[in-house]
């Protein structure tokens, strides 16, 4: 377990509540995070990367930083970008103590990986 692992772990046990939807929440950045570290493998500034994606920095540091929606274009575009592959895994996670009559779980998030760049 990572340090940051460790420390919102411990956070979670001091207060379930406030963290309760930690999780859900963060799924939704990770994307944009792997985007970010795809991109400063590869030694490329927002600056550079501006030049070779043609979007404005604004954007690209919004997306990179706050965590929006990142759409399947955008995400070509890094990758062409930079010139390297791109993976990513989506793994589903089950919500606590939702097992459905058939046995099925119903699924609270799913976490995201960057597998290879």
């Amino acid at each position: 377990m990572s340090d940051i692992e460790k420390f919102i772990a411990a956070r979670k046990a001091l207060n379930p509540k406030a963290w309760a939807d930690f999780d859900a929440k963060y799924s939704r950045y990770a994307i944009e995070m792997l985007l970010a570290l795809h991109r400063q493998r590869f030694g490329l500034s927002l600056t550079e990367f501006v030049k070779r994606t043609k979007m404005k920095i604004a954007a690209l540091s919004r997306l990179e930083n706050y965590g929006e929606d990142v759409r399947l274009s955008t995400i070509t575009r890094y990758v062409q970008a930079t010139g390297r592959p791109f993976a990513l895994t989506f793994t589903p996670v089950p919500a606590r103590g939702t097992k459905t009559r058939r046995g099925q779980h119903s699924w609270r998030t799913a976490t995201t990986e960057l597998v290879s760049a």
